[in-house]
């Protein structure tokens, strides 16, 4: 891959959180980390081919950001499926290939802890992480949320801070990322596992990424003993976190170039109207990474972010 092309990603724009119904987790969100509802999309009928499946789907979509809002903030694109129907639960085994983790910072972890244990999140972890103190909880839908601290932070207000990816093996994927536009931060090895979930002994690396134009971060994590295994779950209608969207400036473009580069696409870019939302037509087409770990590039231009 040219080190001289042009990167098309400058920022996260949305993590899809797939559920059964957007209400709960909707919910969860805004009441629980003090994100706010942004955008919903009706309940209805749409085209499944932008997502590869070869009929109309039915479902329901929310939008919901952290308080420096729309313009500056990524979101959950939180997607309930209802014909076809969710499938599958999240996985919360570490060492298995995927999106592992959704994580935030708050102005205080214990408060944080409390207020969503009393939500229904049950705790996994409270300790220290190769990237710093952090707690580890699993929601009522089995989704992973890591939280960090932020004193800087209003209280009850959570910030989007990370996403937390196991690869199989760095040296594979981290071309790939660069390609499209991320920056490495850091890489470095750590030996304890147990902050996700792994065993207390253990050989691994981490690699932190990020895009040009905002501090949320990818965490690809490897597991070397005990090792990564598998491969990201491939249906769209899988429940948990299953793909991300990156805001670049033209699709077609993006596409075309890199897809001359040997970059294997999905499908073409389609055009993709969001109903109910005040979001312009846009184009759109995925890829995956090396892991199979999808991602989706959603035309945005930079002047639309401040």
């Amino acid at each position: 891959m040219g080190s001289t092309a042009v990167k098309p990603a400058r920022r996260f724009l949305h993590i899809c959180y797939c559920c059964h119904d957007v209400e709960p987790v909707t919910e969860f969100l805004v009441n629980g980390l003090g994100l706010r509802l942004v955008m919903r999309t009706p309940k209805e009928w749409g085209p499944g081919k932008i997502l590869g499946i070869d009929r109309d789907t039915y479902g329901e979509t929310t939008f919901v950001y952290d308080q420096r809002g729309a313009r500056v903030s990524p979101a959950v694109e939180v997607q309930a499926w209802i014909d076809p129907a969710l499938e599958g639960a999240p996985s919360l085994d570490p060492l298995e290939v995927g999106v592992k983790a959704l994580g935030f910072s708050v102005r205080k972890i214990d408060e944080t802890v409390a207020r969503l244990t009393g939500m229904g999140c049950t705790v996994a972890f409270n300790g220290r992480s190769p990237f710093g103190l952090a707690a580890r909880m699993v929601d009522a839908t089995g989704v992973t949320i890591e939280i960090m601290e932020n004193a800087l932070l209003s209280e009850g207000h959570a910030q989007f801070r990370h996403l937390r990816v196991t690869s199989t093996n760095l040296d594979a994927s981290l071309p790939f990322y660069e390609r499209l536009g991320f920056a490495l931060i850091e890489r470095a090895s750590f030996s304890e596992g147990s902050w996700a979930g792994a065993p207390e002994a253990v050989d691994g690396e981490f690699a932190r990424l990020r895009l040009p134009d905002e501090p949320f971060e990818v965490q690809l994590v490897q597991w070397n003993t005990p090792a990564s295994h598998g491969r990201h779950y491939a249906n769209p209608q899988h429940a948990g976190l299953f793909r991300m969207a990156l805001g670049v400036e033209d699709t077609r473009a993006a596409y075309e170039e890199l897809k001359a580069e040997g970059v294997v696409f999905e499908r073409p870019p389609m055009d993709v109207i969001l109903n109910g939302t005040p979001v312009p037509e846009m184009w759109i087409c995925f890829l995956n990474d090396p892991d199979g770990v999808p991602f989706e590039f959603v035309q945005r231009p930079r002047a639309a972010f401040k």
